[in-house]
């Protein structure tokens, strides 16, 4: 990738962070700049992206929400990472009584998924879409469903002398159309801040972290748009120790298939991780909010009544199957739908955590 190239040509190297951000989401050749994610790729797929089911029972958290603030007349909902805007849509065709109420503001940094959701989402005169989190305090919710994960993070490994931080350099023996590497990791001093983010525990020598900068600063950013309601974070996560001890958290996909190198195609390949949840929630308490439950997505659906939706949707196609109407199709795909979002070794293993102030 040419900026990275340059860029370092400049520097004798530069944080994980720094190179995710530009392999990301530069404008020119960025990897979501170009619109790449879970609408326009089949690399892997989100739970919106399953059918119509989650967003049902995301529209049945929100009103819940609604109505524990006392179903406010104005009530915002903020998604942020919307991609594709398909949760968007889902949650306003579930027609809670919340949907007087409520507006939703879809917050994609990449310009052509926004135009994706210009074209899903037009009919819906309550809808914004926006590059960035709105300047408001309000009282609503804000929902991350595999946000956190892409946000920028930068990669400590534990050496002899303790915790360093992995950074990038250019190899300066790699030369256009050769097989050797553009890019190499570097060992340096962990500053104050990141070495912060960092649980106090000692792992084997050679283990590494996610150093989770972006999703940190981004909970406390996020946190000044909602003075009253909650937050609620879905990704794929696990405690520091867990992650340091088991590796493989660090994930890259390009072309329909997974990868572990996150320097060897810049631009062209997601680069995600596991999240590391001990930052996470210090980060959601600096800001003020109680964390109300931490649970399996799984768990938190069950909560919602995804049995009963599955349970409805069989009898609507017990009762329409004969006819074939859109309804009783709709209806027999809940099952589907339920044992994927449920299944404990892919969504349903995600970790949900709902944080309240206020």
């Amino acid at each position: 990738m040419e900026l990275l190239r340059e860029i370092l040509l400049e520097a004798e190297s530069i944080s994980f962070s720094r190179f995710m951000e530009v392999a990301l989401y530069d404008e020119a050749g960025g990897f979501f700049a170009r619109g790449r994610g879970p609408s326009g790729r089949s690399d892997f797929v989100t739970s919106p992206e399953t059918g119509s089911l989650f967003g049902l029972m995301v529209g049945k958290a929100i009103e819940s929400l609604w109505l524990a603030q006392g179903s406010p007349e104005d009530f915002v909902v903020i998604e942020a990472g919307a991609g594709s805007g398909r949760l968007c849509r889902e949650v306003l065709r579930s027609e809670r009584g919340f949907s007087s109420a409520i507006n939703y503001i879809t917050v994609e940094r990449s310009e052509a998924l926004r135009q994706v959701q210009a074209e899903t989402l037009g009919r819906y005169s309550n809808v914004s879409i926006l590059a960035d989190l709105p300047d408001l305090s309000t009282s609503g919710v804000i929902i991350a469903n595999e946000l956190l994960d892409n946000l920028v993070f930068d990669i400590a490994e534990f050496t002899s002398d303790g915790w360093a931080e992995v950074r990038v350099a250019l190899n300066a023996d790699s030369a256009i159309g050769d097989s050797s590497p553009e890019f190499l990791e570097v060992l340096a001093p962990l500053d104050d801040f990141r070495s912060s983010l960092i649980p106090d525990f000692a792992p084997q020598i050679g283990a590494r972290l996610p150093i989770q900068v972006g999703a940190f600063e981004w909970i406390a950013r996020a946190a000044t748009s909602i003075k009253d309601g909650a937050m609620i974070l879905i990704d794929y996560a696990g405690n520091a120790e867990d992650l340091a001890r088991r590796g493989g958290w660090l994930r890259t996909y390009r072309d329909h298939s997974r990868g572990d190198d996150p320097l060897l195609y810049p631009g062209e390949a997601d680069i995600t991780s596991d999240v590391v949840l001990d930052p996470i929630r210090d980060a959601l308490i600096d800001s003020g909010f109680r964390i109300e439950s931490e649970t399996t997505q799984a768990e938190w659906l069950s909560g919602l009544g995804i049995e009963d939706e599955v349970a409805t949707g069989e009898a609507a196609w017990l009762a329409g199957a004969a006819r074939g109407d859109l309804e009783a199709l709709i209806g027999r795909s809940r099952a589907t739908e339920a044992a994927i979002l449920t299944d404990p070794l892919g969504l349903g293993g995600f970790t949900v955590i709902v944080a309240r102030r206020g």
